[in-house]
């Protein structure tokens, strides 16, 4: 395939606007979908043991691939992983941070696709 699209050539600034895009859908949908695995698994210890389990487990295969764009996302996986194994047998105060950091994390996820999606859009606006 070559590089034929006139918007490209027209615009060299907005080559990486579907990369944008996906960061923001990507960041939007990984927030929701922690809050719910966090509250999910929170309610119900089995099912939050073993999508923890599961969660940590599949991070640490996607960091043994060593893929050097895949590292940030593997170690996030990781990380809200090992975090929601912590929270579901209530050890005391660390459950309790624990389950703070993955609330706060699947919030701060939302909030900062929404900033993505509207410097996004200004970017758009910019070209039309």
């Amino acid at each position: 395939m070559t590089n034929e699209p006139e918007w490209r050539d027209a615009n060299p600034t907005n080559e990486n606007l579907p990369n944008k895009g996906r960061n923001v859908i990507l960041l939007i949908g990984g927030g929701i979908a922690l809050l719910a695995i966090t509250i999910i698994g929170m309610r119900l210890r089995p099912v939050g043991l073993a999508v923890g389990g599961l969660t940590f487990f599949y991070g640490i295969l996607m960091m043994a691939k060593r893929q050097k764009f895949n590292f940030k996302v593997s170690l996030v996986v990781t990380i809200c992983g090992f975090l929601l194994l912590l929270a579901n047998p209530r050890f005391g105060v660390v459950a309790g941070f624990a389950a703070y950091f993955l609330v706060a994390g699947a919030v701060g996820f939302v909030i900062f696709g929404l900033i993505n999606a509207i410097k996004l859009a200004w970017d758009l606006g910019k070209f039309s």
